[in-house]
């Protein structure tokens, strides 16, 4: 119990239902099922049937009701607005809290606070009592308690509609409901493995109600352990202060040198009581203060090895325990987020700030900060953080130079930015007094104010920061902090002609649409405009490994697939992991993406060791339930992870926006394409042209439109990270560009050579000829075509893009052919193991396209499908896309045999170890074109005995072994379908206009960037 009320209410109301139990349990149908659920513990087994052999110690559980099986604190406050249950209602502790009052007073004259003494005196409430009456009666007066305390509960708080969402941080993850929901379902697979109790001071009755209420009758707990179900042979109604008489049918039936027996329960009197009879205890409190005590889910993922015993008070975090702290948490977290935050994205901040300062001819800098945590956005803005490549300068220092800049070129009068006006918002009361502290480090005065508290710095201060181990001269500006301590949705009085609004490991938690919705709410109002920036830094993508990642064994999961029921179960407790989304929401309300980055953390386990064992405890809380409902040994995942500690890279984008204002108006230009309708006109092109080896550029060119063609103007095209990126290299032979793609069969691969074949845009113009113009004017559409700012091509040479698929999507489309063209001449069956050399483009994509028949089922033996890269960062993807494993390609010989290879690297490594690592009369199917390098492979007697098919594949035809049930027509259709479902778009790292084509290709010959795509508008 959290409280002596409750401890009294559980101990004394345990003993009196106990005994009229029979006489009300008839009435409640639900409850007839008690008999064959909970054990008749004076006939449990005897330890003989244990065999003799030394073997593992069993897991046992024993799990207390009030306030551990449920948080009374959380029903209240998911209560709190119910207006169908008065206070004392809303709670199940509540009402036994007043129900033994009110016992006390009509048969004892005691006072509530008399009552409340009975517990500190005796440690337990039940016990109390006993030494008031005498033995002949205790019988008869403990039963009468059981049932005037118990009869009278209402169990309705257990069934309240109320979401209880409320404000969620990156650890606290999602409702109460949902989080209720997930427990009851952990339970259930616990339950389905190990012996689980639930052991009460309540009487049996009362343990099936809050049992039903929860959702808990489909769990198969191994019994009942009450005052009122165990053997009553010299002490009636004995309670856990008797821990004898209370534990000695469990001990009976599971001797402790053969079992590890381990309670929950949040009272600690209880907790010693059962450590004197060699029960390990974990005491479980109410979440509301990170402390010694657990939460239900910690403390069941301690119990099962999933995370670290928690460290006893004042003791620090080592290898052997671990205790969350939100202070602590946040300090390491800090240091990772300063060094991954993207500088460029950074740069382009100032840069528009400082556009939109001259524009307001203003010296002031308004900021919200939305779940500002420990202030390190603050930090950030004033002094800049981070080393190396990946440093930052002060974001205020950064407008101020360029202010600067401006006035000496332009003579300009506008002022420098001479104050900042800080709004931080922080729900979390824990950290409140933390801030308060670091502001006063970094020389900020504190104002309090009926409404807020307010901390101010001035220039005349001159204060510098100072860090573990370094100093940074203060920002020459007066700076005030607006501490808020509730939502910014709730805010009474929220800021006003705000410039930025920051959300540092934020925007990821929300579903995408209600929080573009809010922000609007906060940002616009009749005197906003412009809107301000948002900027959301280390926004998670749900891509979590390590590195290197570790192959399945046995039931033991891989890395990437436990990270991927971790990503799971984020998703089910309400975060999207999905960016496209936010930008998505963000432009449909009328903002524009002005610039995103990658900001991936890597957290080394020495280096940030409390960071690295933060997230082996997320990983152990959600990951370790996930698996071990799937059926996968979480425990021995959990020990492989903590044996071997290797660096834990997490992938995190940075967004940039700029919001619609209210005088921001966004049209469409389908109007005026269709209006233009021309039988014949000439148009100007800008085209790209590769023209040596390592050297490509833009032309301009003159395109007439004939009588059955049409004219495209471009949104965006990809570039081939394979053919392409071969031709730039001038790694081809002399041929044909493509036989099958119209205007190109006649074309050869020499230089100068205009080349690409992925084009998206929109019809603005038909020939005379065009049959069906009205339909295709305005339509978004496909083109195998060169990279051009407008095309000009026959009518049939087009594809009309179905709908519902966007732009950036449909670029894809030849390579999900391409990939899918590979799967099928794969041929892989049902339940075999699939192995994909290469996570590039082409190989991501075959990924996901062989992910769609995965079923996880507990086991690494069937169905699997493992990919193989150099880079952490494609591996990372991968994972993204579906693989089961995604690893180094050292691992391949540990991870295999494989039923099927596909090679898609353009590695000749990687195709001979496909070779060698496929088992014998398995399929090999090489995707690479390796162009006019020479591959040298080992073949010998192994290969010769092997019975190995190689078989080369490309997507131009449609193989005979297929044609008789495929076309190009039928692939395009299941392409189309595919790219709708992939959501390809998702794999663009760069985004880059034709001027910038030289760069493109180098970045990905340099393996930077997955997908590159050119936008013309």
């Amino acid at each position: 119990m959290t409280s002596l009320h409750i401890i009294s209410i559980i101990s004394i109301a345990y003993a009196l239902l106990s005994n009229h139990a029979e006489s009300w349990t008839p009435k409640r149908s639900n409850l007839q099922r008690s008999a064959s659920l909970a054990y008749n513990f004076s006939r449990g087994s005897s330890s003989n049937e244990i065999p003799p052999e030394k073997k593992k110690k069993e897991l046992v559980l024993l799990i207390d009701v009030d306030n551990t099986l449920y948080s009374e604190i959380e029903l209240t406050s998911i209560n709190s607005s119910d207006e169908h249950l008065s206070p004392w209602q809303r709670g199940i502790e509540s009402q036994i809290i007043r129900n033994t009052h009110l016992f006390g007073r009509k048969y004892f004259n005691l006072t509530s606070h008399q009552c409340d003494e009975l517990y500190r005196i005796h440690g337990s409430t039940i016990e109390g009592i006993r030494q008031m009456i005498p033995d002949k009666d205790v019988k008869e007066v403990l039963s009468r308690f059981y049932k005037e305390v118990y009869d009278p509960i209402d169990f309705l708080c257990l069934f309240s509609s109320q979401g209880g969402d409320g404000y969620r941080s990156g650890y606290d993850h999602g409702s109460a409901l949902q989080k209720r929901r997930e427990l009851a379902d952990f339970l259930k697979a616990i339950c389905k493995k190990h012996s689980v109790y639930l052991c009460s001071n309540s009487p049996t009755a009362h343990i099936y109600r809050v049992m039903n209420g929860m959702g808990l009758c489909g769990a198969h707990f191994a019994g009942i352990l009450a005052p009122d179900s165990v053997e009553q042979k010299t002490l009636p109604f004995p309670t856990k202060s008797s821990p004898f008489q209370y534990y000695a049918s469990i001990l009976e039936r599971h001797p402790l040198e053969h079992n590890n027996i381990v309670l929950l329960d949040d009272s600690i009197s209880n907790i010693r009581a059962a450590e004197s009879m060699g029960i390990r205890g974990i005491q479980i409190g109410d979440g509301t203060v990170r402390d010694f005590a657990r939460t239900l889910e910690e403390g069941l993922a301690e119990a099962l090895g999933h995370i670290l015993p928690a460290a006893p008070n004042g003791k620090p975090s080592d290898n052997d325990m671990y205790t969350f702290s939100d202070v602590a948490y946040l300090k390491a977290k800090n240091k990772v987020d300063y060094e991954s935050i993207d500088p460029a994205v950074w740069l382009c901040l100032a840069k528009e700030l400082s556009t939109r300062l001259q524009q307001k001819r203003d010296a002031i800098i308004k900021v919200a900060d939305l779940g500002a945590g420990m202030l390190s956005m603050l930090e950030l803005v004033l002094y800049g953080g981070g080393s190396g490549v990946r440093a930052k300068e002060s974001l205020v220092a950064l407008i101020n130079a360029r202010m600067s800049s401006r006035q000496k070129i332009y003579d300009d009068p506008r002022t420098l930015t001479t104050h900042l006006e800080y709004y931080a918002y922080e729900t979390n009361a824990s950290l409140l007094e933390s801030c308060k502290i670091r502001l006063e480090l970094l020389g900020f005065e504190e104002h309090a104010t009926k409404d807020e508290t307010l901390f101010r710095r001035l220039i005349s201060l001159e204060t510098t920061k100072q860090t573990d181990d370094e100093f940074h001269s203060a920002i020459n500006v007066d700076v005030t902090i607006h501490l808020r301590s509730i939502d910014f949705n709730h805010d009474p009085n929220p800021p006003t002609d705000l410039d930025l609004i920051i959300g540092c490991c934020f925007a990821d938690l929300f579903d995408p649409y209600h929080l573009t919705q809010s922000l609007m709410r906060l940002a616009i109002n009749p005197t906003t405009n412009p809107a301000p920036l948002v900027y959301f830094p280390i926004t998670f993508t749900g891509t979590t490994q390590f590195s290197p990642s570790h192959p399945a064994a046995g039931t033991c999961p891989s890395d990437t697939l436990a990270f991927q029921l971790y990503s799971e179960s984020l998703q089910r407790h309400g975060h999207n992991l999905d960016s496209s989304r936010i930008i998505e929401s963000i432009q449909n309300y009328g903002g524009v993406l002005i610039a995103h980055g990658q900001s991936k953390w890597i957290i080394d386990p020495e280096k940030d060791a409390y960071l690295w064992n933060t997230m082996l405890y997320f990983f152990g809380i959600s990951a370790g339930s996930e698996m071990l409902k799937t059926g996968f040994d979480s425990n021995g995942w959990v020990k492989r992870s903590l044996a071997i500690k290797r660096k834990i890279i997490a992938s995190n984008v940075d967004l940039l926006f700029g919001l619609a204002g209210k005088t921001n108006v966004q049209t469409s230009d389908i109007t005026a394409a269709a209006t233009k309708q021309e039988s014949s006109y000439t148009s100007s092109i800008e085209e790209i042209q590769f023209i040596a080896p390592y050297n490509v550029t833009t032309i301009r060119k003159e395109s007439h439109l004939g009588e059955n063609q049409v004219e495209i103007e471009a949104l965006c095209s990809l570039i081939s990270s394979g053919t392409e990126l071969k031709i730039f290299k001038g790694m081809f032979e002399s041929a044909a560009l493509d036989v099958n793609i119209k205007g190109m069969k006649d074309e050869s691969m020499e230089y100068p050579l205009s080349y690409g074949y992925s084009l998206v845009g929109r019809v603005v113009a038909c020939g005379s000829g065009v049959t069906d113009s009205n339909e295709i004017l305005g339509r978004l559409v496909f083109v195998f075509s060169p990279h051009s700012s407008r095309v000009v091509t026959d009518r049939d040479a087009i594809q009309v893009i179905p709908d519902g698929i966007e732009a950036e999507d449909a670029i894809f489309m030849p390579s999900v052919e391409t990939a899918l063209s590979l799967v099928h001449d794969a041929n892989v069956r049902v339940g075999e193991n699939v192995a994909v050399y290469g996570q590039g483009l082409i190989g991501l994509l075959v990924t996901a396209i062989l992910s769609m028949q995965i079923t996880n089922g507990g086991s690494s033996q069937f169905g699997s499908v493992t990919t193989f890269d150099t880079l952490d960062d494609r591996l990372a993807v991968s994972s993204m896309m579906g693989a089961t494993s995604a690893l180094h390609p050292s691992n391949a010989s540990v991870a295999g045999s494989f039923d099927v290879s596909i090679e898609v690297s353009g590695n000749p490594r990687a195709l001979q170890s496909a070779i060698d690592n496929t088992s014998d009369n398995g399929r090999v199917i090489v995707g690479s074109w390796y162009g006019n390098s020479d591959v040298s492979l080992k073949l010998g007697i192994d290969f010769h005995r092997s019975h190995k098919t190689i078989q080369t594949s490309q997507v131009s035809n449609i193989p005979c072994g297929l044609s008789g049930l495929w076309s190009k027509e039928r692939r395009f259709a299941l392409t189309w379908n595919l790219v709708k479902t992939i959501r390809p778009s998702r794999l663009i790292s760069k985004r880059l206009g034709l001027d910038d084509a030289q760069k493109a290709y180098e970045l990905l010959d340099r393996g930077q960037e997955i997908a590159v795509c050119f936008k013309y508008t």
